[in-house]
């Protein structure tokens, strides 16, 4: 297994990328972490002569950035679905999920479940496992496409929508009430979406509410939901449009 490692560490090496041995729980074997990581094949040997690992890791941030789906979460799978992602390099990773890679973006960082539990980023100090070393699958490798506008929207902090300042009566109502974070975001990322992508921006966020609804994070007493409206609306979409896309995004929640 070390060998198998090994040997694919060193291709990867020649090839440029940097790498550094993992053990079999995706932990780093080495002292330093990614920090140790090299494209030189010499010191790779080094690497897997000191501290041997099963598993290749691979920093994160200067060549690509990596959002990293759990299907394990039902929430990972139904925005996988609906989020309409380009094309672009996958690894099938060895839990049955997937590593979706894209260019470097300096909004990128490393983030766990901020976009939709089971949903994380990989960007500058974050690292992934190489698992086409593994022998898993990988899918348009010729591809890395430019990371989405609405990810990057959905990345940006919570504070952008002010806790006391909007026009949107609901909208202050779930954040002053609730404080929840997650909302206040997905309300942002509706907020901020561009003619042409407004409907599949407002059905996204109507699914991650619906998701927190079902999973008991936030009260189901409709103020989420009728403050995405009010956003909806107050970005230009008709009451008849945002009407159809709500319910269609609570249907599949």
């Amino acid at each position: 297994m070390r060998n198998t490692a090994l040997i694919a560490a060193t291709h990867l090496a020649a090839k440029g990328t940097k790498v550094f041995p993992c053990r079999e729980d995706k932990t780093p074997a080495c002292t330093h972490g990614f920090k140790d990581a090299s494209a030189d094949q010499a010191e790779v040997y080094k690497l897997w002569s000191r501290d041997p690992g099963p598993l290749i890791g691979v920093p994160t941030g200067e060549k690509f950035v990596v959002l990293d789906l759990d299907f394990k979460h039902a929430d990972a799978q139904h925005w996988c679905h609906n989020a309409n992602l380009p094309v672009t390099r996958t690894h099938v990773t060895r839990s049955g999920g997937r590593h979706l890679f894209f260019k470097p973006h300096p909004a990128i960082k490393n983030t766990a479940s901020k976009i939709a539990r089971g949903v994380d980023t990989r960007g500058r100090g974050g690292y992934i496992i190489w698992w086409p070393a593994a022998g898993l699958q990988v899918m348009h490798a010729g591809w890395l496409s430019e990371v989405p506008d609405f990810i990057v929207r959905a990345l940006k902090p919570s504070e952008t929508i002010p806790h006391n300042v909007t026009p949107l009566s609901s909208a202050r109502h779930v954040v002053g009430r609730h404080g929840d974070a997650r909302v206040r975001g997905i309300l942002n990322t509706a907020a901020s979406a561009r003619e042409g992508e407004r409907n599949n921006t407002v059905f996204w966020c109507a699914c991650r509410i619906g998701d927190m609804i079902a999973a008991g994070e936030i009260p189901a007493d409709g103020c989420a939901i009728n403050a995405l409206a009010d956003v909806a609306l107050g970005i230009g979409l008709s009451r008849r449009e945002v009407g159809l896309t709500i319910n269609s995004a609570l249907r599949q929640a």
